[in-house]
């Protein structure tokens, strides 16, 4: 009974962490960024006020808004270029610099996505 169980949970963690190959057309649109976590299971998540919208031409604009008072600026924005390699997402990590990340999907739906890029997991809901 003990190593059904402990293959059922393998299973399931394999599962919950499997990789979902995305294409372009997928993605395409503005995201809404709900939260963010170090842990895949959205545990411990911190609430965003941020979209990601991806433009068919290799664009990506960043809009993050912030209502703490004491914050440096309530609005940034910010453009960056992607592309869809391997059904990973490869974006520049910071506006006109070369240097780039990769994201990959753990969970996509037509209304869901979570992300994990550089160890941070974004759960995305479609706009």
């Amino acid at each position: 009974m003990l190593l059904r169980t402990t293959l059922i949970f393998l299973l399931m963690t394999f599962a919950a962490n499997a990789e979902v190959k995305l294409t372009e057309k997928d993605i395409l649109g503005a995201w809404q960024i709900d939260s963010e976590s170090i842990n895949s299971d959205g545990s411990n998540a911190k609430k965003l006020n941020s979209i990601w919208t991806f433009r068919n031409d290799g664009t990506m604009e960043g809009l993050s808004t912030d209502s703490d008072i004491n914050a440096r600026a309530s609005e940034m924005r910010a453009t960056v270029k992607y592309s869809v390699e391997d059904g990973k997402i490869v974006k520049q990590t910071t506006p006109g610099r070369s240097k780039f990340e990769t994201c990959t999907a753990v969970e996509k739906n037509d209304q869901k996505m979570t992300l994990e890029c550089n160890h941070v997991y974004f759960f995305m809901t479609k706009k």
